[in-house]
């Protein structure tokens, strides 16, 4: 028989059953007894009858062979373990980006996960409260006003009609000035002069309305493109809206107290200013 099959049929390597064959001691069996059970396997594969062996004194005691076998079990255990590695830091930091990599895309998501948690704790409940600010300053915007009564108008169209007497004794005083400016529903009209015109910093509505927050008890005059006027009288936290067309003119003796916001943004007003005019410009896209 070829060695190699041999070898293969018996779970032997080449170079074991050539020992066998030659009775070398090469040291290729962990024990003699090992030996002979390889030694019998290859005559009982080969058909031949094993030699008969004399058995030596310590193999017939049965204590002493059921010791021998444990000891040759406890080897056989002792060499399957592997000892342990005295691995350095930088195998253990290899060791550990290797497990980093393989998932990777689960701590790209615990990571991502964190910052968002970060982020909301940080800036998400200014958002929420400018948000809440914002819902209720659109509401107080969407709520109309309506114009001022009949008899106020009638009275304002007669003012119109004679607009020079007013301006010359406005002329004449600073406190006549301000006594004729108390009563707006006697001076409340459109007025050609000049005056600071004002337009929004960014436009995101329409100029149909005016919308008009008070600090303070004052008495607020607005006229819109089509000269129609109207008389506010407010309260301190008061606020109204005011529809027509543009432009609009604006006027109080206490402006500074006011809040105005035309297409959605607050107007800045010019200091000392007691009328103003306001500009539509195109909305923002």
């Amino acid at each position: 028989m070829d060695i190699l099959v041999l070898a293969r049929t018996a779970c032997l390597s080449v170079a074991q059953v050539r020992q066998l064959e030659s009775d070398d001691s090469d040291g290729l069996f962990y024990s003699d007894a090992i030996k002979r059970q390889a030694y019998k396997r290859l005559l009982m594969i080969l058909g031949a009858e094993p030699p008969s062996v004399e058995v030596p004194e310590d193999l017939r005691d049965a204590a002493k062979v059921a010791e021998a076998h444990l000891n040759t079990l406890d080897q056989i255990v002792a060499m399957s373990q592997q000892p342990t590695i005295n691995r350095s830091t930088f195998d253990e930091l290899s060791a550990l980006f290797a497990k980093l990599k393989r998932h990777k895309q689960f701590i790209g998501a615990l990571l991502l996960l964190v910052v968002a948690v970060v982020v909301f704790s940080l800036y998400g409940p200014k958002r929420i409260e400018d948000a809440s600010l914002l819902a209720s300053s659109s509401r107080a915007e969407s709520t109309p006003v309506l114009p001022a009564s009949t008899p106020a108008i009638s009275e304002m169209a007669v003012v119109t009609s004679t607009p020079e007497p007013i301006r010359a004794a406005s002329a004449v005083s600073a406190s006549s000035t301000v006594a004729v400016a108390s009563s707006p529903s006697t001076t409340c009209a459109f007025a050609d002069e000049v005056m600071p015109e004002l337009t929004p910093f960014i436009a995101q509505k329409e100029g149909r309305y005016v919308y008009v927050v008070s600090t303070s008890n004052v008495d607020i005059c607005v006229v819109d493109g089509n000269k129609q006027a109207t008389v506010l009288q407010m309260k301190a936290g008061e606020n109204r809206s005011v529809y027509g067309v543009s432009p609009w003119q604006v006027s109080s003796s206490h402006l500074s107290k006011v809040q105005i916001y035309f297409q959605g943004g607050r107007v800045s007003l010019p200091d000392a200013a007691t009328r103003v005019k306001l500009l539509e410009v195109s909305v923002a896209r």
